[in-house]
């Protein structure tokens, strides 16, 4: 890793929110990889996403609550697609995912996320 340890945060979000997240940046992967100066940065988000889907579907119990490490630079691109896709959801979009949406973009905030974790 090339970025100094101080520019990490762990960022906390319930395992839905988590999972939403995952799906969010797998939808937009593709096109994120396409501009050349994102490339390393995309991968790296991909590789901790992946990570964690990994470690929660070896988990015979699944924890309510899911952490890994961002740089500053990871959580602000994460960030940006969440509040794109908040300011974009249709209005009878489902509450539950735009719940999910917003526990991520508080998490993703430095709010920690957990405020606003739905009750499971």
């Amino acid at each position: 890793m090339t970025e100094p340890m101080q520019d990490v945060q762990p960022v906390t979000l319930s395992s839905q929110a988590f999972l939403i997240l995952c799906r969010l940046y797998d939808g937009c992967y593709d096109e994120l990889k396409q501009n050349e100066q994102l490339t390393e940065l995309v991968e790296s988000i991909a590789d901790i996403l992946l990570a964690g889907v990994e470690t929660l579907e070896k988990q015979e119990t699944k924890p309510k609550n899911i952490t890994f490490p961002l740089t500053l630079q990871q959580v602000f691109l994460l960030r940006r697609l969440v509040v794109d896709l908040l300011a974009h959801a249709p209005v009878e979009e489902d509450d539950k995912t735009k719940q999910w949406l917003q526990e991520c973009l508080t998490a993703l905030s430095g709010g920690g996320g957990k405020a606003n974790a739905p009750i499971s």
